[in-house]
């Protein structure tokens, strides 16, 4: 009797570590999607502050135009900045900033900030 409780704690615990093992491994490919994700994420917030530094040059280069321009609009340098990126595709909003919108797509948060009235 002793040894078929023995086998059978055996095969228990035989069962447990391939449980545990599966679940080692559904981690590691979630931590690699995490990953991956982030890399791509750091790669497009490079982009994008490469573009707004491309567009601030440009702003700099055309300063008396754009402010001129920007006064009779009614908007900011800076949320003219926002409204560039926003239409190349890109969120602009706090909860979703950097990431990309679908073809066609709009956003709340972002029109809020770029249109939306402020108080100072």
């Amino acid at each position: 009797m002793e040894q078929t409780n023995l086998l059978e704690e055996f095969m228990n615990l035989s069962n447990e570590a391939e449980e545990l093992s599966a679940k080692v491994a559904g981690l590691k490919d979630a931590v690699t999607a995490v990953l991956e994700q982030n890399a791509e994420l750091r790669m497009n917030n490079g982009r994008l502050r490469e573009r707004i530094e491309q567009l601030t040059a440009e702003q700099d280069d055309a300063e008396p135009t754009v402010v001129e321009h920007t006064a009779e609009a009614g908007m900011s340098k800076s949320r003219k900045n926002l409204e560039k990126i926003y239409m190349e595709g890109y969120h602009v909003c706090s909860k979703f900033y950097g990431q990309h919108l679908e073809p066609g797509e709009s956003c709340a948060f972002c029109t809020d900030i770029l249109y939306g009235e402020r108080q100072r």
